[in-house]
């Protein structure tokens, strides 16, 4: 099984990709994997933005010219949920080393600690970025 939703690349996108997964993961019976699942999708959301979306809080009409969209896309398999978020930057991510009063760069360690494996892949306009998390009992 899977669902996707197509969003704006503005700052809204991460709290929107947070409930559609949290409704989604609910509704495939998988609910104990919510807030591990909560936390990928907005670490790889935010990323998306910020490579290829406007990202200031209350932004001008002119900046939502060129405006582009991220898409997440949730696929349930057996023991686990694949979490994917495209967008159209065509560079694949790299993990930082965050210093440790740093405030950000820290989201794909976050990824890794809380998924089985991530990575990424080049599509035809951009790039797929994802996560898989496992599905314990219960």
């Amino acid at each position: 099984m899977s669902d996707r939703l197509d969003l704006a690349a503005v700052l809204t996108a991460v709290s929107c990709s947070r409930a559609f997964t949290k409704l989604t993961l609910n509704r495939w019976g998988v609910s104990s994997i919510v807030d591990d699942a909560l936390i990928v999708v907005s670490e790889l959301v935010t990323n998306a933005i910020e490579a290829t979306g406007v990202t200031t809080p209350h932004p001008a009409w002119t900046e939502l010219d060129q405006l582009q969209c991220v898409t997440v896309r949730l696929v349930g398999l057996d023991t686990s949920v694949v979490i994917e978020v495209w967008d159209v930057d065509p560079h694949l991510p790299t993990e930082s080393q965050a210093e440790l009063d740093a405030e950000s760069g820290r989201g794909l360690w976050l990824v890794g600690e809380l998924t089985t494996k991530w990575g990424s892949y080049p599509v035809a306009r951009g790039k797929v970025v994802w996560g898989e998390v496992a599905v314990s009992g219960g």
